[in-house]
């Protein structure tokens, strides 16, 4: 995960753009990027760590992707040249230190998660506790 993925101005406007309507409608938001991992396995994340899932768990979600995808990147690679293939795999794999490099930005960058969650999702403690009550059960 690069750091601009995190924190470049257009990562946080859609990262807020993406909390902002879970704020709004928690019913109704579909989020999505090209493979469905990177960019949407980070807002994931960011999700998760904001209602205080534990990094733990967040991970195992965030890994979920290799098992979900792990036909169809067979089959990308297969068609490559094996050389070929060998440089492509780890572009369609999920991986603790992609994640773990955007959490590093973020304490980098904002100090904190709560940081983060301030001054990149434009999130308030309001708006936080909407989320936890929406989404969470038990």
């Amino acid at each position: 995960m690069t750091k601009s993925m995190v924190g470049g101005e257009p990562a946080k406007a859609a990262y807020s753009a993406v909390f902002s309507g879970l704020v709004r409608d928690p019913d109704g938001v579909l989020y999505h990027c090209t493979a469905g991992k990177d960019r949407t396995g980070w807002a994931s994340a960011a999700l998760l760590t904001a209602l205080g899932v534990p990094r733990e768990t967040v991970t195992a979600d965030y890994l979920a992707s290799n098992a979900y995808r792990a036909e169809a990147n067979a089959a990308a690679l297969a068609a490559l040249p094996a050389g070929q293939a060998a440089v492509y795999k780890p572009l369609l794999d999920v991986r603790a230190s992609y994640l773990n490099s955007g959490f590093d930005e973020v304490e980098h960058a904002y100090g904190s998660f709560a940081g983060y969650e301030k001054k990149a999702l434009d999130l308030d403690a309001r708006e936080l506790r909407r989320l936890k009550k929406d989404l969470l059960v038990g």
